[in-house]
C-alpha cells in the first residue's frame, strides 16, 4: 500500500505540473510592466518638450535695437520707424518728386504728390521766381500713428538764382495712403488733431532734435559764409 503524500509533496507536484504556466504568466507580467514603463517615460518626455517649446515662443527676447521708442520702434499713436536717411524708398520717392516739381513749377506733378493744392498755394508757387533748384534731397522717415501713414523730415539745399552758396533747409511732412492706394502729402496738417499730434511727437525724439540741430548749424554757417545769401534771406523776413 502506497504511503499517502504529505502536503509538501503535493505542493511540489502541483508546482511541477503547473511550472510552465507560471513561467508564462510571469513573462507576460514582465512584458506588460516594461510596456507601461516605456509609455510613461515617452509621455513624460513629450510633456517636458512641449512645455519648453511654449516657453521659447512666449519668452523670446527682443533683439537689440527693437525694444522701444528710443531704438526706433513704434509705440501707440507715435511715429516709431527707425530714424535713418532714405529708410523708406516710397516716402523718399514722393518727397523727391514733390521738391523737384516745386522747383520747376510743375503744377500737375505737384497735384499728384499732395492730397489737395489750394488755389492760393498754387498762385504762390507760380509766383516764386528766385528758387533755381532744390538739391541733395534726403528723406528721414518715421511710421505714423496708423498703418500707411508716415512723418517725414526732408533735408535739402536751396539754390537761389545768382547766389553761389546753397542754403541748407529742413521740412517736416505728413504722408498717408489715400483711397486709391497712392502715398500723398497732407496739405492740411493743423486741423487734424491726430496728424498734428504725430508731427509734434516726432519733433520730441532725440534723433530728430539732432537732425534739426545739424541743419540749423549748417544754415547759419551758410549765411555767415555768403553775404549775398544772408542779405537775400534777411530781405524775406
Amino acid at each position: 500500500m502506497a504511503k499517502p503524500m504529505s502536503r509538501k509533496d503535493r505542493f511540489r507536484e502541483w508546482v511541477s505540473d503547473n511550472l510552465r504556466y507560471m513561467l508564462l504568466i510571469l513573462a507576460i507580467l514582465v512584458v506588460v510592466g516594461l510596456i507601461l514603463l516605456v509609455v510613461h517615460l515617452v509621455s513624460s518626455n513629450s510633456d517636458q518638450e512641449g512645455a519648453g517649446g511654449n516657453a521659447q515662443v512666449t519668452a523670446t527676447p527682443t533683439p537689440a535695437g527693437e525694444s522701444g521708442q528710443e531704438d526706433g520702434q513704434q509705440s501707440a499713436g507715435e511715429p516709431g520707424q527707425e530714424f535713418a536717411a532714405e529708410n523708406n524708398a516710397q516716402v523718399s520717392a514722393v518727397a523727391t518728386t514733390y521738391f523737384t516739381a516745386l522747383a520747376s513749377k510743375d503744377i500737375g506733378t505737384i497735384k499728384e504728390a499732395v492730397d489737395t493744392l489750394p488755389a492760393e498755394d498754387e498762385a504762390q508757387i507760380t509766383a516764386e521766381d528766385q528758387v533755381e533748384s532744390y538739391n541733395d534731397i534726403i528723406t528721414y522717415t518715421l511710421d505714423g500713428p496708423t498703418e500707411g501713414t508716415y512723418v517725414a523730415f526732408v533735408s535739402y539745399n536751396c539754390k537761389y538764382k545768382e547766389i553761389d552758396t546753397q542754403l541748407p533747409m529742413l521740412m517736416e511732412l505728413y504722408m498717408y495712403t489715400n483711397e486709391e492706394g497712392n502715398l500723398v502729402i497732407a496739405s492740411d496738417v493743423e486741423s487734424d488733431t491726430q496728424i498734428a499730434e504725430a508731427m509734434s511727437s516726432a519733433l520730441e525724439r532725440e534723433e530728430v532734435k539732432a537732425l534739426v540741430g545739424n541743419v540749423q548749424a549748417s544754415y547759419e554757417q551758410a549765411l555767415e559764409s555768403d553775404a549775398d545769401l544772408k542779405a537775400y534771406v534777411e530781405s524775406l523776413q
